[in-house]
């Protein structure tokens, strides 16, 4: 991928082959052989930012809207405090994502923050309510948690559009999503360090995968808030824009979106298995992943496209 004039991510490769127009999605066909395998799917911004109702959530603060391809847009909204989240804040985060995952018109969750910043963690303003104490804090930290895990382990694949400040719990959410599409305004860190906190077993595992032990060790030890050049060396992030973080993770959910839900959902599934070690003992919960994708609809149909070279219109099931 390489940066566009208008900075945001494309192709390496211009399209110079006909445009096939299927329910408003325009796919560029680079070989006829390759039909049911695109090189570029994008829907036009003004339709894609078309959506249906909201969402309501339990916390104004946190918005959702699904555009026509069943692409989902979760903002956290507050940005007269760069987005810090609150315990309500959490809480209605968790519980969206628990309900994004079992829709069935849902290919995709971006996950982004309102105005110049994705999240600036938790509020430390309410600590002396919310966290006064350690039976508090244990508290406050499990709900942490099933926010983290509603995130990670979301059906959906989840893409987090970060710029400006990622930081402490923020951060923790842009790693508990599978991607990470920057912005080049971006500062990420965790300073758990110079709060006197130790971070959670869950955060630092998901550190480690993301980023494995001596990365991990460098972010959790220094406390430092890095820029982007940094935020890369570290991996911290997949791919980087200087134009408009959403529409940059909205090309990249379009990519995701064209295939097919029980495969995404089972691959994500696999891999994070892989990752957090679980594998082994889930096994057969993954070798039904497996055998519902061979037989579903969605199989049938993929084979059909390929023979016929058209984009298949998968239905989830």
């Amino acid at each position: 991928m390489k940066l566009a004039s208008s900075s945001t991510l494309i192709p390496e490769r211009a399209c110079t082959m006909p445009i096939l127009r299927f329910r408003s999605i325009e796919f560029c066909i680079h070989s006829t052989k390759l039909a049911v395998n695109p090189i570029v799917y994008k829907l036009p911004q003004e339709r894609r930012l078309m959506s249906k109702a909201p969402i309501t959530t339990g916390d104004t603060r946190i918005s959702c809207v699904i555009d026509e391809i069943g692409v989902a847009l979760v903002t956290i909204e507050r940005p007269e405090k760069r987005n810090a989240m609150a315990l309500s804040m959490w809480t209605a985060l968790r519980d969206i994502f628990l309900d994004l995952g079992q829709r069935s018109d849902l290919r995709c969750i971006i996950l982004t923050g309102k105005g110049d910043h994705f999240c600036a963690g938790a509020d430390i303003s309410e600590f002396d309510k919310v966290r006064a104490d350690s039976a508090a804090g244990l508290k406050y930290d499990r709900i942490n948690d099933e926010t983290t895990l509603a995130i990670r382990d979301c059906p959906k694949p989840v893409i987090a559009a970060v710029s400006g400040f990622t930081v402490g719990g923020g951060l923790g959410l842009a790693l508990a999503c599978d991607f990470r599409v920057a912005h080049s305004s971006l500062r990420a860190g965790i300073p758990a360090g110079r709060l006197g906190l130790v971070y959670s077993v869950l955060d630092c595992s998901l550190l480690v995968e993301r980023l494995g032990l001596t990365a991990a060790k460098e972010v959790l030890l220094t406390g430092a808030i890095v820029d982007l050049d940094n935020a890369r060396r570290l991996g911290l992030t997949d791919r980087v824009t200087e134009g408009n973080v959403v529409e940059a993770a909205h090309e990249l959910a379009a990519e995701i979106a064209r295939n097919a839900p029980l495969s995404l959902a089972g691959n994500k599934a696999i891999l994070n298995a892989l990752a957090n070690g679980t594998a082994k003992d889930r096994a057969g919960e993954l070798e039904n992943l497996i055998a519902r994708a061979f037989d579903s609809d969605d199989y049938r149909e993929g084979q059909r496209a390929f023979a016929e070279r058209r984009p298949a219109v998968f239905c989830g099931r």
